[in-house]
């Protein structure tokens, strides 16, 4: 008797038995809710699903459109919108002030309780580009400076300082009830009287204020004592406002902002600032007047929000 044959035999028959057992084949599984078909490997007792995307690279075209295009302006977002889209699109817009954006999804969902369901992976995205004029301004907003420092970020931005005349020039009615509770057209500063405020505190850096007073007319009187001499300095006139005009976002139309003047004598010295008045107000309407064009030139719903992520 040939034991060695015999175990050969046996060996070959388990490994052939196991082989067989064990062989990956792809198979296709059925979902019973909706009789979707995939394709799937089954090794032993696993199943594992094969991802579509591995056939992507031999398709002659995508299965779907996919994918999210980022704009850099209102027109080429609503080009792009008005290229794809068709009558179930949507467009969300978030007026978060810090980050503004508008999400076009152009495969949303089919519209009604009974509409189809679509992926929702094709989007236009735009993020509002706050302006450089908007951000240096807002940045130092209600910032206390010395008096060097105030006079040196007056004159980088004296450029947005606007000349008005307020009662011969136009300005939004909000904006002239704040003139007139301060007292009128003379309380607020052009930028010619900006810059002799900003060349009168650097002159005066190193001096002792000696009085600050306000007048009737909504300015203040500060009066500086040098450190030099025993004389008094020359007094210097503070407007109680001024106006500025820039853009909220790039490229986009200018906005009329009162910033109001402020200042506080503390251990001989004075710290100025500027608040800028109802910027609030400014950003939402800004918003608003983009959404809106988005809306009528697109001819699509607008909700306020972000989409389904």
């Amino acid at each position: 008797m040939n034991t060695t044959v015999e175990g050969d035999g046996i060996v070959t028959e388990v490994r052939e038995l196991v082989e067989t057992y064990v062989k990956a084949e792809v198979v296709e599984i059925t979902e019973p809710s909706t009789g979707v078909v995939a394709l799937a490997v089954r090794s032993g007792n696993s199943v594992t699903p094969l991802t579509p995307t591995i056939f992507d690279q031999y398709r002659a075209a995508p299965r779907y459109r996919q994918g999210a295009a980022t704009l850099l302006s209102i027109d080429s977002l609503i080009d792009h919108i008005n290229r794809f889209k068709d009558t179930d699109s949507i467009v969300f817009a978030d007026d978060n002030r810090e980050k503004p954006s508008i999400t076009a999804v152009l495969d949303y969902h089919r519209v009604g309780a009974g509409g189809d369901p679509r992926f929702g992976k094709h989007r236009s995205l735009f993020g509002f580009p706050l302006s450089d004029e908007w951000k240096a301004w807002n940045d130092s907003n209600a910032t206390p400076m010395s008096m060097a420092d105030f006079a040196a970020f007056l004159e980088n931005r004296i450029i947005d300082v606007l000349y008005v005349i307020p009662g011969e020039d136009s300005l939004p009615e909000d904006v002239q009830r704040l003139i007139d509770t301060l007292g009128g057209g003379d309380t607020v500063a052009t930028p010619n009287k900006l810059m002799e405020l900003a060349r009168g505190l650097q002159v005066n850096e190193s001096a002792v204020v000696q009085e600050a007073v306000n007048l009737s007319s909504g300015e203040g009187v500060v009066r500086f004592q040098s450190e030099h001499t025993d004389a008094a300095g020359a007094p210097l006139k503070v407007p109680s406002l001024f106006l500025i005009g820039i853009p909220v976002f790039n490229n986009g139309p200018l906005y009329r902002i009162a910033a109001r003047l402020r200042y506080r004598k503390a251990g001989g010295r004075l710290t100025f600032w500027y608040e800028l008045w109802r910027t609030d107000r400014t950003f939402d309407h800004a918003f608003s007047e983009a959404v809106e064009r988005v809306k009528i030139e697109t001819e699509l719903p607008v909700l306020i929000g972000k989409p389904e992520a």
